[in-house]
């Protein structure tokens, strides 16, 4: 160890005699049996693995450490158990190193400790989280988390006082906790590099990645948007709106109003009180009273109250099953006849009677998902045929938009005596920016992105088209999207070059051998696992984050 020093150049005798100090406080005051399995120093264990504890206060040193910086994404339930989850993975990789017969020295302990390393197993189903969260392959430098480290900010050197300090700061431990946490992660590091090491990457295996990975594709789409038909394909005079709606009422989309009164179900005189309660409300509102000024007076329900009960009508699909079911059941214009209870209370429900604009709307909406389909299969069908793209969604707009929709009355301006404004650009089925229209995507690989703003599903669907068909090929059937469906006719591929693979060669490689080590890890440690899960024991109770978790709904009440 004092030679690693010297070798820095530290050969001043007074730095010496610090440094000497210093490494014997390491060896003399720290555990002496840092490194070892250790039974539990209490019956209190957020896991258990093969009979070793996870103590919660180290579960929560390592969440500490782990989410210094936050918990980017992830609700503090979910990083609670990730960080578990590694823990447990540790302690099995600590028993597999045993069985090995491998150790880890009180000289690389302290090597690793002066080196300003802190090491905390991680999932190693997903390294990319742990990469987001500042750790490279479980391993983060005290600098990163605190400025100096474990540093004195005059000597710019490792100060024993200053490390303590720090390792209390960030991890709640003592010295000797924080260094018999570090040799344990130390030993089951060595077992993962041991499951590594084997792990090798032939040339060709890598010119043949790298091919897969970087070659390119450029395709041609047609997009048709249920927009478009809704506006120019489907016609909103007739007698079929009004039959649609009187067999459909229930889909028309109005706002939902409720008043909520809450009761705790358990207790039951609170909840009996609370039943009665809404009861009454819900007379006189069939005897005739204002369904909203009841709401604003009586609501139990803060994000509703002051709007007189009322939530716009798309928001009921995130509510409360009961709540769901009462809203589906009913016409717009409807009052639930009967209470309905949820986990908050009673419910008085009903809903907006609709309006002309709102039954043509739903009517549209109902149409245009098949329609579109039919617009893009004959666009599909064209190309297949010899046509050109153009000449195929000509003919397509030519039979299909042929409703122009009434321009949109322009509102008064507030204070300008009565002056409106100019009335908005009105288009035709065949100028109108969201047509069906000829676009190119960019360059994209197998991991790209070919068309903006669609699902993963449909992106998926594209590029394997992309790399499997040939030029000029026009995919089997349409792609279904969220706002349609999309035509798709493959333009060109490029494969990667060898030449393109020398010049990245090296870094490739060693990019490559990286991701097949992780994988041989993560496909270890899922085996371990397997094989240990009777031995593995997760007290829930012992978790945190799940009180407040359990707090959240997809509810109304939020």
């Amino acid at each position: 160890m004092l030679d690693l020093f010297r070798q820095k150049g530290l050969t001043s005798v007074v730095y010496g005699a610090v440094i000497v100090a210093t490494v014997l406080v390491f060896i003399l005051g720290f555990n002496p049996s840092a490194g070892k399995k250790l039974g539990p120093l209490s019956d209190a264990c957020a896991a258990r693995v093969r009979g070793s504890c996870i103590e919660p206060k180290a579960h929560r040193a390592a969440y500490r450490l782990v989410f210094a910086r936050g918990t980017p994404g992830m609700r503090q339930a979910v990083a609670s158990r990730f960080v578990l989850e590694g823990l447990i993975e540790r302690e099995l990789l600590i028993g597999e190193a045993e069985r090995l017969g491998l150790t880890v020295s009180e000289d690389e302990i302290t090597d690793s400790i002066f080196r300003g390393n802190i090491y905390v197993s991680l999932p190693a189903d997903n390294p990319a989280v742990g990469r987001q969260l500042g750790f490279d392959e479980g391993r983060v430098l005290v600098d990163h988390l605190i400025p100096g480290g474990y540093k004195n900010k005059e000597t710019k050197e490792f100060d024993l006082k200053v490390y303590e300090r720090t390792v209390k700061q960030l991890a709640n431990r003592s010295p000797s906790e924080f260094r018999e946490w570090q040799a344990r992660e130390l030993l089951a590091s060595k077992m993962r590099d041991l499951v590594k090491a084997p792990v090798r990457v032939a040339d060709e295996e890598a010119f043949d990645r790298y091919v897969d990975e970087r070659s390119t594709a450029t395709v041609s789409y047609v997009v048709v948007r249920k927009g478009w038909i809704e506006k120019y394909a489907i016609s909103s005079d007739g007698r079929d709106v009004d039959e649609w709606a009187k067999a459909n009422g229930a889909k028309i989309m109005v706002p939902v109003r409720h008043i909520l009164v809450k009761g705790d179900k358990d207790k039951p005189e609170e909840l009996e009180a609370a039943r009665k309660k809404a009861e009454g409300i819900l007379e006189r509102i069939k005897k005739g009273e204002d369904f909203a000024a009841l709401a604003k007076e009586f609501s139990d329900d803060p994000g509703s109250k002051d709007k007189g009960g009322q939530y716009p009508g798309e928001m009921v699909e995130n509510f409360v099953p009961e709540f769901r079911t009462s809203v589906e059941a009913l016409k717009p214009g409807e009052l639930d006849q009967k209470l309905v209870q949820t986990t908050f209370g009673f419910h008085i429900i009903k809903r907006d009677a609709s309006s002309r604009d709102d039954v043509v709307k739903a009517y549209k909406s109902s149409k245009s998902e098949e329609l579109a389909k039919t617009v893009a299969k004959e666009i599909n069908d064209d190309i297949k045929g010899g046509k050109s793209a153009d000449d195929a969604i000509a003919a397509a707009i030519a039979k299909y938009g042929k409703y122009t929709p009434k321009p949109e009355k322009p509102e008064a301006a507030a204070g300008d005596a009565g002056a409106a404004p100019p009335p908005p650009e009105t288009f035709t089925a065949d100028k109108d920016p969201q047509r069906p229209q000829l676009l190119t995507s960019s360059a994209f690989n197998r991991g790209g992105d070919p068309i903006p703003a669609i699902s993963g599903e449909a992106t998926e669907s594209i590029v394997q088209f992309a790399f499997e068909g040939k030029p000029n090929d026009v995919s089997p059937e349409p792609v279904h999207t969220d706002d349609g469906f999309i035509v798709v006719q493959l333009k060109e591929r490029k494969p990667a070059t060898k030449e393109e693979f020398d010049k990245e060669r090296d870094t490739y490689v060693l990019q490559l051998l990286g991701t097949k080590q992780n994988e041989a890890l993560a496909y270890y440690v899922r085996r371990l696992r397997e094989s240990s899960k009777q031995e593995i024991k997760v007290d829930e109770n012992n978790l945190f984050g799940n009180k407040s978790d359990a707090g959240t709904h997809d509810d109304e009440d939020e």
